[in-house]
C-alpha cells in the first residue's frame, strides 16, 4: 500500500473512534478514548519519523512545518484527555476539540499535502514510502507507545482553557 493510502487509512479509523467515543458510556468512553490516543500517538510518530522528512526531501517545508505545529496541538489535547477522570464534566469538550483539531489536520494534509506529494513523487517512492511507514507502524504497536512517548518527553503539559 502507498503512503498516502495508508494515512488515509488510519485517518478513518480514528474517525471511527472519535464517533464511538462521543456516542459511548462514561464507562467505556475512557478506554475508547485511551485507543483513540494510541491511535493518534502511532500515527503521529510514523508521520514525523518517516513521511514529513520525505515530504521535505521533495520540498514541502511549509507545509510539513504546519503539520508539526498541528501534531504539537493534539498531543497536548491527548495529554489533558488522558488526565481527565471518568466523571469529569469537561471530558466531552475536550474530546471536542481534539476531533475539532485532528478534522482540520487530516483535512489539510489530504486536500493540500497530499496532492502536492503525488506531484513531484513517484509512485515507486510512496510505494516504498508506504512500506516503511507500515513497518513503523507495526513495530510501535508491539511496545509500550504511550508509556514511551512519556519517556521521550513528548507528552506535553495540558493545555489551559
Amino acid at each position: 500500500m502507498n503512503a498516502i493510502d495508508l494515512l488515509k487509512q488510519q485517518h478513518r479509523e480514528v474517525d471511527v473512534l472519535f464517533e464511538r467515543a462521543a456516542r459511548a458510556k462514561p464507562g467505556e468512553k475512557v478506554g475508547l478514548l485511551g485507543q483513540l490516543a494510541e491511535k493518534l500517538t502511532l500515527h503521529a510518530r510514523i508521520e514525523e519519523q518517516h513521511f514529513y522528512p520525505f515530504a521535505r526531501s521533495k520540498g514541502i517545508q511549509d507545509m510539513v512545518d504546519h503539520s508539526l505545529q498541528e501534531h504539537a496541538e493534539a498531543k497536548r489535547l491527548i495529554a489533558n484527555l488522558l488526565q481527565s477522570k471518568r466523571n469529569d464534566p469537561k471530558l466531552d469538550s475536550a474530546l471536542a476539540r481534539l476531533q475539532q483539531s485532528v478534522q482540520q489536520h487530516v483535512k489539510e494534509e489530504e486536500e493540500k499535502l497530499f496532492p502536492l506529494l503525488v506531484g513531484v513523487a513517484s509512485a515507486e517512492e510512496l510505494d516504498g514510502l508506504g512500506d516503511t511507514l507500515q513497518q513503523s507502524a507495526d513495530e510501535l504497536s508491539n511496545q509500550e507507545l504511550l508509556q514511551m512517548a512519556e519517556s521521550e518527553g513528548e507528552a506535553l503539559p495540558p493545555v489551559q482553557s
